[in-house]
């Protein structure tokens, strides 16, 4: 089980890399000192950008975490199933995630619960990212994570990063190719039709010259009992509406800056 810190000097060398300087702005962020603080367990949910997104996103995190306390945290990521399953990368997967294979939900939160780990780090666009602009909040591909926090008894850490978009590499994607794309799953199809573009990995990332971030706390208005309602799901959407819409509001103000 590694902690923040021994996750510093692998980050130093991306942010020599990547980053120029880690910034926290947002006239609406929230002391992440404090929320580490009076927090023992959080589920962070962070926008994905790009992507490459969250290459910025670890870096900023990670920065944060050394700077307001949070060194000694001891964090797990929920990472793409399908990278588990990529030679040699799911070796520093496995690393990074701090699991060796992808776990269901009840899996994390026994990671939260009952075995030391004080962070669940989600980035709940999932790949909905490629097929934006690295700006815009892409819808969440479920709202699992916050069925996650109540069950672990642990409030939402909304996080976001500004920087990464500059490493989108955009392809418009034209409807004469609809009748090839039509032979894609139904929702991958449906991201395409919508939004007629595909944000794809870059040849290379350059550094960002500022990586900006801003963090809000979030409690749902739901309770663990309301998981046991009939539309459970409904609550559910509805709580992970508000945090995308948080999440959109904390992106627009860091542009805004």
């Amino acid at each position: 089980m590694r902690s923040v810190e021994d996750f510093a000097l692998t980050n130093a060398l991306l942010k020599q890399a990547y980053a120029g300087k880690v910034t926290l702005n947002g006239a609406g962020s929230e002391h992440l000192k404090d929320i580490l603080a009076e927090n023992p367990r959080l589920v962070v949910a962070m926008n994905h950008g790009p992507v490459a997104g969250p290459v910025a996103g670890a870096i900023g995190m990670l920065d944060q975490y050394l700077k307001n306390g949070g060194e000694h945290r001891k964090p797990v990521i929920i990472a793409w199933r399908g990278f588990y399953s990529i030679p040699v990368i799911k070796y520093g997967i496995q690393y990074l995630s701090q699991v060796r294979k992808p776990l269901n939900l009840n899996g994390y939160v026994a990671k939260l619960t009952e075995q030391g780990f004080t962070d669940v780090f989600v980035m709940p666009e999932g790949e909905n990212c490629s097929f934006g602009n690295g700006l815009d909040i892409q819808p969440f591909l479920s709202p699992k994570f916050i069925e996650l926090a109540l069950k672990a008894d642990a409030p939402i850490l909304i996080a976001v990063h500004l920087g990464s978009e500059q490493w989108s590499s955009i392809y418009p994607l034209s409807k004469k190719l609809d009748p090839l794309f039509k032979r894609l799953p139904k929702k991958t199809f449906e991201r395409i039709a919508e939004t007629r573009q595909l944000n794809l990995f870059p040849l290379w990332l350059k550094k960002i010259p500022e990586l900006k971030l801003s963090f809000k706390l979030y409690k749902p208005e739901i309770t663990l009992e309301d998981l046991n309602a009939e539309n459970r799901y409904e609550l559910l959407q509805r709580e992970s509406d508000k945090v995308r819409a948080l999440m959109q509001g904390e992106i627009d103000e860091l542009v805004a800056g």
